[in-house]
Formats: structure tokens, C-alpha cells, sequence
């Protein structure tokens, strides 16, 4: 009962202590709050990458309390607990590092595709030669395509990363194929000359490069 006694009153009197590295924290993580917010530079970042503006500003914040949280230790005369703290937190990212590697990996390739920027929003691209549509957003997990039916298809940033991914929006001259039969009792020539003055009838389609035609094969 002495022990618990003696240990109640050291708690009552560093009570006060606690509750000014509680603000302590508090305030800190309002400040990063505040700042993350605030930065011009942001502005810029929004502008060029919304997916990187997202994870600085969470970066921004999180250091700001951390910083908020070594002081608070300080402050409790918990030097050596904060040794303690960064070790044990080396560990246990380890320990979920290979427990959530594929997250981690989805996490990792979002922030590279982030940086790289094979595409934008709105952008029609072609993934793994497979999955095709348009980028509706990339998260820090997954990047959300819309297809052609209007069906949206999550894929994973690792998967993206590792795969080629054709951009059909990137350059404004593009190229499109179609194959015409022809008659074999018809005229090529005549064939190629009215398939080439409709195609200049349309709208969109570019005087340079031109349009052209090629016989690819003959059928019997």
C-alpha cells in the first residue's frame, strides 16, 4: 500500500507536467495542420500532381508531430525513452514490412508513378495491353480506370509500375488503323482515292500527317 500510495502521489504531482506535454502535442500537430495547409509552394504541386500534393502535405504534418512528441518526452525527462521509441519503431516497421509487403510495394510504386508521371487524369491509356480506359485517379494503393462500357477497374500501382502503358493522349497525332474489304471485281485505285477524300471530310483528322492507304493483302 506504501508503494501504491507513493506511486499515486508522484503521478498527482506530475500531472501538470503531463497535461502541458499533452498541449505540447496537441499544438504541434495543429501547427503541421496549419502548414500543410498553408504552404504556397503547394500550389504548384496541386496544380502539376495532386496525388503528390496529398502525400506532402501528410508528410509535413506527421513530422511537425513528431517533432511535437520528442519535445513532450523531453519535457517528461523521458530522454532515453525516446531512443526506445525510434528503436521499437524501426522493428515494428520491419516486422510490417514483410507482413504487409504487397501494401508496401502498392504504397512504393504509387509514389514513383507519382513522380514519373506516365499519365495524368483524364488521360486514355492502355495497361499490361490489357486494361484499357481512362485514369479516373491514382491513390497511394491502386490506380482507378474507367473503361470504354463505363466500368471502373482498380489496378495495383505495383502491377501498373512493372507493366508497359500506352498513352493514347500524351501526343495529339495519333494515328488510327481500320481495315476496309474491298470487292475483288472493284478498282484499288479508285478505292484508295474516295476512302482518302472522306477521311479529309472529317473532322479532327489532321492534314500532317496525312492519311494514307496500303494493301495488305489479297483473298481468293
Amino acid at each position: 500500500m506504501q508503494a501504491v500510495t507513493e506511486k499515486l502521489v508522484r503521478l498527482v504531482a506530475a500531472t501538470p507536467l503531463l497535461l502541458i506535454a499533452l498541449a505540447l502535442v496537441l499544438l504541434f500537430s495543429w501547427i503541421g495542420s496549419m502548414l500543410s495547409r498553408r504552404m504556397r509552394w503547394m500550389a504548384r504541386v496541386h496544380s502539376n500532381n495532386p496525388y503528390m500534393e496529398g502525400l506532402l502535405r501528410r508528410v509535413v504534418q506527421w513530422a511537425i508531430t513528431l517533432i511535437g512528441i520528442l519535445i513532450a518526452l523531453d519535457l517528461l525527462g523521458a530522454s532515453s525513452l525516446v531512443g526506445a521509441v525510434l528503436g521499437s519503431a524501426g522493428v515494428i516497421g520491419l516486422v510490417l514490412g514483410f507482413a504487409f509487403k504487397d501494401i508496401a510495394e502498392n504504397y512504393i510504386a504509387g509514389i514513383l508513378l507519382s513522380l514519373r508521371r506516365p499519365f495524368s487524369p483524364g488521360d486514355h491509356v492502355v495497361v499490361d495491353r490489357v486494361h484499357e480506359g481512362r485514369v479516373v485517379a491514382l491513390t497511394s494503393r491502386t490506380t482507378l480506370l474507367m473503361t470504354m462500357d463505363g466500368n471502373q477497374v482498380a489496378l495495383p500501382n505495383a502491377l501498373v509500375f512493372r507493366s508497359v502503358v500506352l498513352n493514347y493522349t500524351e501526343n495529339p497525332k495519333r494515328r488510327f488503323d481500320f481495315v476496309v474489304p474491298l470487292d475483288p471485281n472493284a478498282s484499288v485505285g479508285d478505292a484508295q482515292r474516295l476512302g482518302l477524300e472522306a477521311l479529309r471530310g472529317i473532322e479532327g483528322v489532321l492534314p500532317d500527317p496525312k492519311a494514307s492507304t496500303l494493301i495488305s493483302e489479297y483473298l481468293h
